[in-house]
């Protein structure tokens, strides 16, 4: 569960430094903190059909992304990151995104699908 709260945390919190333009360690620590992201961890963890392995891999790129994130300040390098884990989580899905959290939003808001 902590490993899907933590995918939740990153994905949210650096679409939420993204989108709105708040503080990034801010908005990780806030949605790991959240009641309501917990809970979507935990419900993930009974319907992912990802292995440890994929689950492991997708964490590592989010956090790849984090630190890109920090490293570049702006441009569009970042959202691209955050989108190419969202298409690689696709790809490994049978080529659907799943309903987890509020990820289905996030990919729109980014425009990640022009990048697939």
């Amino acid at each position: 569960m902590e490993t899907w709260l933590e995918i939740l945390s990153l994905m949210k919190g650096i679409s939420d430094a993204l989108l709105l333009g708040v503080n990034l360690d801010r908005a990780i620590n806030k949605n790991r903190e959240d009641p309501a992201t917990r809970l979507e961890a935990e419900r993930i963890v009974g319907l992912a059909t990802f292995s440890e392995e994929e689950v492991a891999a997708i964490l590592k790129r989010l956090q790849g992304c984090r630190d890109r994130f920090i490293e570049q300040g702006g441009g569009q390098e970042r959202a691209f990151c955050l989108c190419s884990v969202f298409n690689e989580v696709i790809a490994g899905n049978g080529g659907t995104l799943p309903n987890y959290d509020n990820w289905h939003n996030i990919y729109q808001q980014l425009n990640c699908e022009r990048t697939q």
